[in-house]
């Protein structure tokens, strides 16, 4: 197929919506030496965020699968297992961490067109830009906050999620040609099976987390305690609707709830932001929350954990970032690809406390790319 088919003649991906027809496209898809694969989720909408979605491509077929329908997807969970099948994803970590949350997949032979991008230097790095770049196809962007989690889903969210795997194959050819030319390829190695051993950090509510909010410093004691029964106001109105909690209600108003303190339904229609749509459905739960702030005890902010770092530290972090700057300069591409932040922290963290090897944490790769020029900036003298 050329690369330049206009997108309305390209075919309709399959949707899969019963077990049986995933176990027979499954056995497909095990005689494909790769495949391509995205997920749609709906964490700007449900309180709990799922999976909603799943678009597989193979060299001759574009696949979509739905798990509401089929909440068993397990069958899929071999092939992402399967290091002898290439797996393809365009920034493929939120994919993999949802993937693993829900299903507890496991990953191998990855390969990602967004760390491929970033190690060859691109500076646009999205999939639409990609995709036209490469390919001269506009995507439209109008559906990348819909909500997938409603049904039926119509042929444009259908179409829409078929072009997130549609190109991802041709992709990666290119960009592992690119790869080959720049000489990256045991960078994008590397790369590609740090994100297979990625993990999900499942948090739950914190009923402490309005001590974090925007302007919480210009409340008092007793508009704290307001800001907190709102805060678990929300929370709880956010449970039981299966609603994101900042579509209950945005922070900033939940700060100036407290601050106004209002208590009548006519004084709490007068706090800036509390729209009609608020007033009629959650009002009377704003002004129980606001009552019991006021009757309640000021909170007492819980001990922060100190992990300031030394002057020491700081100074050697600085000299790090510089060095990878212009590391990064010279070798045309992002600072991250030379060695992220938290690596960074680590080798000022144990070159300050005087360890005996402060690049331990590095891999092979980066210890024999950078290592030496790291110890001439850990020890100028020596």
């Amino acid at each position: 197929m050329p690369a330049h088919q206009p997108l309305e003649e390209i075919v309709p991906a399959t949707l899969i919506t019963a077990r049986e027809h995933l176990e027979e496209v499954v056995a497909e898809l095990r005689r494909e030496p790769r495949i391509a694969i995205d997920t749609e989720s709906n964490g700007f909408y449900a309180y709990q965020e799922r999976v909603c979605l799943l678009q597989i491509s193979s060299a001759r077929e574009d696949f979509i699968l739905d798990p509401i329908a089929v909440p068993d997807i397990s069958a899929l969970g071999g092939l992402t297992a399967d290091p002898g099948i290439e797996k393809v994803f365009h920034a493929g970590e939120y994919d993999v961490l949802c993937l693993k949350r829900d299903y507890d997949f496991r990953f191998a032979g990855l390969f990602d067109t967004m760390i491929a991008q970033r190690l060859l230097g691109a500076k646009e790095l999205g999939l639409a830009a990609a995709i036209h770049r490469h390919f001269g196809v506009t995507l439209s962007k109008k559906l990348q906050r819909a909500d997938w989690g409603i049904r039926p889903l119509s042929e444009a969210h259908l179409k829409y999620a078929q072009f997130d795997t549609h190109y991802l194959l041709r992709l990666s050819d290119i960009l592992k040609a690119a790869l080959r030319e720049k000489g990256r390829e045991a960078d994008a190695v590397e790369a590609f099976a740090e994100l297979c051993e990625l993990e999900p950090v499942v948090r739950g509510f914190d009923p402490d987390g309005f001590w974090r909010l925007s302007g919480r410093n210009r409340l008092s004691g007793r508009q704290l305690a307001c800001l907190r029964e709102v805060y678990l106001m929300r929370e709880t109105r956010a449970k039981s609707l299966d609603r994101a909690p900042f579509r209950i209600m945005p922070e900033e108003l939940m700060v100036r709830l407290a601050a106004d303190c209002p208590d009548s339904e006519q004084s709490l229609a007068k706090v800036r932001g509390m729209t009609p749509y608020l007033l009629r459905k959650f009002g009377g739960a704003i002004l129980a929350a606001l009552e019991r702030g006021r009757a309640a005890p000021p909170p007492v902010e819980p001990p922060r954990t100190s992990l300031r770092r030394s002057n020491k530290e700081r100074r050697l972090f600085e000299s790090l970032r510089q060095w990878r700057k212009e590391a990064a300069a010279a070798e045309g591409v992002e600072p991250v690809v030379i060695l992220d932040t938290t690596a960074l922290q680590e080798i000022a963290r144990a070159g300050a406390a005087g360890e005996a090897e402060p690049l331990a944490a590095l891999s092979e790769l980066k210890l024999n790319r950078y290592g030496e020029s790291l110890r001439k900036l850990l020890h100028p003298k020596s």
